[in-house]
């Protein structure tokens, strides 16, 4: 691996170090699970910080195509464009912060607004594998601290955000969106930050990449520290007084009714891409722009590990030192069913 070894190496030397980022949630990651920011915050902290996961490894190819594409073709394009129209971008690129919110534009246009206003611009490459039918959550919530930011902290007031894609294989192909400014995002980014960077416990911020289903965490180094949070049950065994059973009746209650919903929406959704399949077998199309695209997709290769045990043993090979154990989990039977009238205890009417 000797090309793979020295590019690690250098991506590594040359990562852009944004001062005293411990301190304070960058735009780019309040819109992220909140305990994930919580622990890359305090890595350094010995009492607050967790391991991380002993097999990750830090995807940085997106990150630093993107940083060379803004450097060498993005800013200088739009430099060219715009010239001393063009502020905050390039080598002036300015660090804004307010509290414990901050953000690192990659440019503000003046008069580049729709209606002539002032315009925050945010680069972006993208995999062309990407469905980009709508900008990315994230980044839209990136571009709200923005322009907050810049409007809180200088005289420019920007109304508009011109977030860009760029196909990371055919840099012609971009895709633009414009947000509008909405101040209550804002202040809940500002209120967001002050949670995670003021939490005395990763308890105190939910696991909302676990909760989103997952996508999230397959990025994330501290799914192993995460996973033994949620799982971590009661020191004590107690006894439930009344009022506790009737709250976790209600949750119970409520977790069925999700399920038996999530179930009948799973079944409609297939039921619709069955339908929406055959009408496109029906009239010979396989695409409609802006619409639908179905295409095959190739199998995914693996490992008959059935075959290979039976091989390895009939060969008299002891596999037992390749054996792996996966990581420990829990499981949480609520048995409650959603339809059940769960009366509220006598106890909780006498103390109202």
């Amino acid at each position: 691996m000797l090309i793979a070894t020295a590019m690690n190496a250098y991506a590594a030397s040359s990562g852009r170090v944004f001062a005293d980022r411990a301190s304070t949630v960058g735009a780019s990651e309040v819109g992220q699970c909140a305990r994930k920011v919580y622990w890359l915050k305090n890595e350094d902290d010995p009492q607050h910080a967790a391991a991380r996961d002993p097999d990750y490894q830090d995807g940085w190819g997106a990150r630093m195509r993107g940083s060379i594409y803004e450097n060498h073709f993005w800013e200088p394009a739009l430099r060219q464009a715009y010239g001393k129209l063009l502020l905050f971008a390039g080598s002036e690129q300015q660090t804004f912060a307010s509290g414990f919110l901050s953000a690192t534009p990659d440019g503000l246009i003046v008069g580049g607004g729709p209606d002539g206003e002032d315009c925050m611009v945010e680069c972006k490459t993208a995999d062309p594998r990407t469905n980009l039918s709508e900008a990315k959550a994230e980044n839209v919530y990136q571009t709200h601290v923005q322009m907050g930011l810049i409007r809180e902290l200088t005289p420019w007031k920007p109304t508009h955000s011109i977030l860009s894609y760029t196909d990371a294989s055919f840099w012609n192909e971009v895709k633009e969106f414009v947000i509008p400014f909405d101040q209550r995002i804002f202040e809940t980014a500002k209120r967001r930050a002050a949670e995670i960077i003021t939490a005395k416990h990763a308890s105190d911020l939910k696991p909302e990449g676990w909760i989103a289903g997952g996508r999230e965490c397959d990025y994330c180094p501290f799914t192993r520290a995460c996973g033994i949070e949620r799982r971590k049950g009661p020191s004590v065994e107690g006894v439930p007084d009344p009022q506790f059973v009737a709250e976790m009746a209600g949750l119970a209650k409520a977790i069925k009714a999700c399920e038996a919903a999530a179930k009948g929406n799973d079944t409609r959704l297939r039921e619709l891409q069955d339908e929406m399949r055959n009408r496109l077998r029906q009239k010979g199309v396989r695409k409609i722009p802006g619409v639908v695209t179905w295409s095959a997709v190739k199998g995914r290769s693996g490992w008959d590990n059935k075959a290979i045990r039976e091989a390895a043993e009939q060969a008299g090979i002891d596999l037992s030192p390749f054996n792996t154990v996966g990581e420990p989990t829990d499981r949480l039977m609520v048995t409650i069913s959603a339809s059940t009238d769960v009366e509220e205890p006598q106890a909780a009417n006498e103390a109202a």
